[in-house]
């Protein structure tokens, strides 16, 4: 007769323990797949106030995701700090896929370097999903001071004490930075003054309560009186306007806009979402559309996000470190 092997006996506890484990795997989530994903609403964050190009922007994204995904993608304005509470929020968000945030190259980049406790760190707490488009920064000025070019608003700011009130989106935003360059190179004092987001800065120049404001591009901006835009040239839909460097400074001044998830998503979810907003990004219609309202649509991977971000941040961190957010310093 022939002997079967004997196997060796478990104890009763490494049963018990054996049992419980293959339960643990059993019931453990397993990670989203792309073609399951998603099976409920999406919100997409938006970290500046309403009315501006990137809320515009994150409206129309919004839309063609959700008849890409089959799922509402829903907006929700969360402004403040200069676009930090919105990303901060995000950051703490579970990585679904279910949470995305629409930032800025202020607070991605720039905050972090000149403020070392923002609350988040770009490379570890967010996964890039896509490089959405760049808008020129514009000098606007209340029609009140009657002032055509940046010549006569300096003239302006000279006869009251060399000072002007500068408002911008936000401690650390680009429009800060160049409101804070202008004024350097001016030799004027600036009463800097944070604002959530263009639009109510656009309010309170026609309302007369401040001077100046330095936000990016957005539409109906030309409701106030554009005096400079920070591109390198001239903007087809801005021709009359002049760039700062035709008025004698030099500053150049754009701020990107781009998507974020948090850490952790699943990268076939990351890459069902760059695919859907790339493609419309580089339609023409969509391009030819964006161009006129002052948006350089970009794209491409979330790998080149990435290295933009890298980039910039290489760039401007000799500039920045150890700059105070206090705009009047």
């Amino acid at each position: 007769m022939r002997a079967w092997p004997v196997m060796p006996r478990l104890s009763f506890c490494k049963m018990v323990i054996l049992v419980a484990v293959a339960a643990m795997l059993g019931a453990a989530p397993r990670p989203a797949a792309a073609e399951d994903w998603p099976t409920r609403p999406v919100t997409l964050m938006v970290t500046f106030g309403p009315g501006g190009m990137m809320d515009y922007v994150s409206r129309s994204l919004a839309s063609v995701l959700t008849t890409a995904l089959g799922q509402p993608v829903i907006v929700e304005i969360k402004p403040g700090g200069g676009g930090v509470v919105g990303i901060v929020s995000a950051a703490k968000a579970a990585p679904d896929g279910y949470t995305l945030v629409v930032s800025a190259v202020g607070p991605l980049v720039f905050r972090p370097i000149m403020d070392k406790s923002v609350g988040y760190d770009v490379d570890k707490d967010l996964a890039p999903v896509i490089l959405v488009g760049d808008t020129p920064n514009v000098l606007l000025a209340a029609p009140k001071l009657g002032v055509n070019t940046l010549k006569e608003l300096v003239a302006y700011a000279d006869k009251n004490q060399h000072r002007l009130s500068i408002a911008h989106p936000g401690p650390g935003t680009m429009g800060h930075l160049c409101g804070v360059e202008f004024a350097k190179q001016a030799h004027i004092g600036g009463n800097f003054i944070a604002y959530r987001a263009g639009t109510p800065i656009v309010a309170d120049l026609l309302g007369g309560q401040i001077d100046t404001g330095i936000p990016a591009y957005g539409p109906g901006w030309d409701a106030v009186k554009m005096l400079a835009v920070g591109s390198e040239e001239r903007m087809d839909f801005l021709p009359n306007v002049p760039t700062f460097k035709e008025s004698g400074y030099n500053i150049v001044c754009s701020t990107w806009i781009a998507i974020y998830a948090p850490a952790g998503v699943p990268r076939p979810i990351v890459l069902k979402l760059n695919a859907a907003m790339d493609a419309f990004l580089r339609d023409p219609e969509t391009r030819a559309k964006f161009s006129k309202m002052g948006l350089n649509t970009l794209g491409g991977s979330p790998e080149r996000l990435r290295d933009r971000v890298i980039a910039d941040r290489a760039a401007w961190s000799p500039i920045l470190s150890g700059m105070s957010l206090d705009s009047s310093k």
